[in-house]
């Protein structure tokens, strides 16, 4: 399969489109990230994030919570912006952590200029800045952001080192592989994806570079030499990793946690309550309706194509070129099928892999312009990818009813805090505040109050979180539970008059807030609305 020559996008076009990707990025990303309750996974993130802080090393969890990689980033941004002390931290102060890898993600892009070609890295570029799933996440304070931003920065390294051959790139590679292993446990899927990139790349290719050398399988009297630069990868990630887990060489017992946890994940990819159809991931990616489309299948269309180039295209002399693009494709494609398989799956696990496609659909878009030589034609093609992008900015737009709340149809909504829980945590503030020194309460919901831990650390052992009701729950003047639960906490209480009001803390959890009848008589009081008398006539 033949094409006309590509001819490069002129640099004014390319610094021009850079700028509006990065201006775009910021615009979907940076407003209003205080107005969306916490989810729960970010609210357990934020308290263990203050933990940290407040002990100077963390904690590692491994029955089900992730590695601290995201805590120390969270440090390192909370002190260049100035973050005042762990009482007022916010949840809109938490979030641009990963709001800034977000747009970090982008600028990494333009360490693989070289590789895809302009027209291809601004494409990606500005696919990455507007695509609903990235702004989406981008706005949550989880791991997964990070997670994909090490992996682009182990690309970039693994690329740079092969076409400039220094030392500081296996350096730098071993540092993102370290850091990502000290972020979530699943990386070891997409390594193993990038190990099958590397394979086709072997076979079918020459490598990343036209001259002789470099990470490359030799079974020659060269191999040690072929194989050391490995080493200096391996050593720096494995250092990294354990200086993370470990607090810097201090707690040791989580360093073995962090390795004996994949025994428990291997059980936990079963599903546990995640199980998901093979098909999901495809579907979240290209086509979910509710009351509004919701797809990215422009991107996918364009990957498809630019693994087709990656494969068939004509390459002249840029077989160095050719063979990143394959490694990329056969990755996307391993590491899709991979997180497909295991039943386990959340929306926001496959941004790694969705990163990749959207890298290989400017590689589809930059082919298709040099496949068309008419001008009416490319004009077409101009006007087509804009309305990709247009249509991604409506969807994105969307994700979010004002800005900052979350449109609850949109497919990336995951076990999502109720907007009405800010009522609720508006209220517990009133209540709490008119007994400063003798408030408790008692919450009993299956998953202990998340993320209501995080909104009431200030109150620490004054609230008391159950999964489910004790035989005897301790006395206190505001409880809040579940509400298949209220009939079995009310009996244990036998004499005392609460009021009741009802709120949901996400989608199918409802919660009965019991509060006693003086406690509640005194809000009534000073902070109920009371009705205007009519004005007469």
């Amino acid at each position: 399969m033949t094409t006309s020559k590509e001819q490069p996008l002129t640099w004014l076009a390319f610094t021009v489109l850079g700028l509006l990707a990065l201006g775009l990025a910021f615009f979907y990303r940076a407003p209003d990230l205080g107005m969306r309750p916490m989810h729960l996974d970010e609210a357990i993130l934020g308290v263990k994030y203050v933990t940290f802080v407040q002990q100077g090393w963390f904690d590692y969890d491994p029955s089900d919570y992730h590695g601290p990689a995201l805590h120390y980033f969270a440090r390192v941004w909370g002190w260049l912006a100035g973050w005042g002390d762990l009482a007022s931290l916010t949840d809109g102060q938490l979030r641009s952590t990963t709001v800034v890898l977000g747009i970090l993600l982008i600028v990494l892009m333009l360490g693989l200029t070289d590789a895809l070609g302009r027209l291809a890295t601004v494409m990606a570029m500005l696919l990455t800045a507007v695509s609903p799933m990235m702004v989406f996440y981008s706005r949550y304070f989880i791991m997964e952001m990070l997670f994909v931003v090490l992996l682009q920065v182990l690309m970039v390294c693994i690329w740079r080192y092969h076409q400039k051959k220094g030392k500081r790139w296996l350096l730098l590679a071993g540092f993102s592989l370290g850091a990502m292993h000290a972020t979530k446990e699943t990386f070891i899927i997409n390594i193993a994806a990038m190990a099958c990139g590397w394979i086709a790349v072997m076979v079918l290719t020459e490598g990343f570079t036209q001259r002789s050398g470099g990470l490359r399988f030799s079974m020659g009297r060269s191999r040690d030499m072929v194989l050391r630069p490995w080493l200096w990868v391996l050593v720096t990630s494995v250092i990294v990793s354990v200086a993370l887990y470990s607090g810097f060489f201090q707690h040791w017992p989580d360093v073995v946690e962090s390795v004996q946890t994949y025994g428990n994940y291997v059980k936990r990819s079963g599903g546990v309550g995640h199980e998901k159809p093979m098909y999901y991931y495809i579907q979240l990616i290209a086509w979910h309706r509710d009351y509004f489309l919701w797809s990215e299948l422009g991107i996918l269309i364009f990957a498809l194509l630019g693994m087709v180039r990656a494969f068939f295209g004509w390459w002249n002399k840029d077989t160095h070129r050719q063979a990143f693009m394959i490694f990329l494709s056969v990755y996307a494609l391993a590491a899709l099928t991979a997180y497909s398989i295991i039943p386990y799956k959340t929306p926001w696990t496959i941004l790694s892999v969705q990163s990749a496609l959207t890298l290989i659909a400017g590689s589809g878009i930059q082919w298709l312009f040099s496949l068309l030589r008419q001008r009416f034609l490319r004009t077409a093609l101009t006007v087509g990818v804009t309305a990709v992008l247009y249509n991604l900015c409506s969807q994105t737009m969307m994700t979010m009813s004002d800005r900052g709340q979350p449109n609850m149809r949109a497919p990336y909504i995951y076990s999502h805090t109720a907007i009405a829980a800010k009522h609720l945590i508006k209220r517990i503030d009133e209540l709490s505040s008119l007994q400063p020194e003798t408030f408790a309460m008692q919450v009993v919901n299956q998953d202990s109050g998340w993320p209501l831990g995080w909104y009431f650390r200030h109150l620490k052992d004054r609230i008391g979180y159950y999964n489910t009701s004790p035989e005897k729950l301790p006395d206190a003047p505001v409880l809040l539970v579940d509400r298949a639960q209220r009939e079995a906490v009310i009996a244990q209480f036998p004499g005392k008059a609460f009021d009741e009001d009802f709120f949901n803390l996400r989608e199918g959890v409802p919660l009965t807030l019991l509060v006693e009848k003086p406690l509640a008589d005194a809000w009534r009081l000073k902070f109920k609305p009371q009705s205007q008398p009519q004005a007469k006539p």
